[in-house]
């Protein structure tokens, strides 16, 4: 495993600012992704937590998918500009390490909200079978011109909770990985690079082939990624609250900070 060094002198920025966001205590966060629910409840659940995380009424939708039997669920948090930029996690696989990354979804939209953003971020659990992107493809298909157009970044978050938080530079964006890196810094926090491998299916890869941008965040360690993903649950990591908590802030940091200083990929 290789690990991403900060090196000041190769970051041009000022860190006199700070990065506006809300994070809740370990405690909330943890007991959202508890216990891991069947298939077949994950969508409820996901729609209970984010209305518990404030998001209710039309912010909040379903998007049926008609070769599936779950749906997508989208949770906006409107923002002053035109930029959107979208926050996933898949929720349909057997593994709970993809439970771990959906039952993030909520915690960070509350910790966006407490400030007035630039920015629309759509947070979105994907529903999928058997690792066909289903979801994302279904929802990036159905999204009009404008707003392809308007879509700046897509964050996507896959295992986590087993390990310190890692990037997947293979399916990231190099400009994206800049900004991860310069949060890192910002927040005293740490990254590690460990690549998934090209074979594997992410929902960020729905999105690059619409050109826009997108990162992976992920908590798998190289023996991990070496075994097949379909392979018993009980091979990964355990899972350990400190390590999703860390990753939980880290994400949340990380859009905020994208939220202010993200440029429009049409404007530069």
């Amino acid at each position: 495993m290789r690990t991403i060094i900060v090196i000041l002198a190769l970051l041009p920025v000022s860190y006199a600012q700070k990065i506006n966001f809300s994070p809740l205590p370990e405690s909330a966060v943890v007991e959202r992704r508890e216990p891991v629910p069947a298939l077949a409840n994950r969508q409820a659940r996901l729609e209970e937590l984010f209305r518990q995380a404030g998001c209710r009424g039309d912010a909040i939708t379903e998007q049926k998918i008609a070769s599936l039997s779950e749906a997508n669920v989208i949770c906006r948090l409107p923002g002053k500009g035109h930029g959107i930029i979208v926050i996933g996690a898949n929720y349909g696989q057997s593994p709970p390490d993809n439970w771990n990354a959906a039952a993030l979804l909520p915690s960070i939209y509350q910790a966006l909200t407490h400030r007035k953003r630039k920015h629309t971020f759509l947070f979105i659990a994907f529903a999928d079978e058997n690792r066909v992107l289903g979801g994302s493809e279904y929802f990036v298909s159905h999204l009009d011109q404008a707003s392809l157009d308007h879509t700046e970044a897509m964050v996507n978050l896959d295992a986590m909770g087993f390990s310190p938080t890692k990037v997947s530079t293979q399916h990231s964006d190099p400009g994206l990985m800049k900004s991860l890196i310069t949060t890192v810094y910002m927040l005293k926090r740490s990254i590690g690079q460990v690549d998934l491998s090209r074979a594997v299916k992410t929902d960020s890869e729905s999105f690059v082939t619409r050109n826009i941008p997108r990162i992976t965040l992920h908590s798998l360690t190289l023996p991990d990624v070496t075994e097949p993903r379909d392979a018993d649950p009980s091979s990964l990591r355990r899972f350990q609250a400190d390590n999703y908590y860390s990753s939980y802030y880290l994400v949340s940091g990380f859009l905020a900070y994208l939220d202010v200083k993200l440029k429009s990929r049409h404007h530069k």
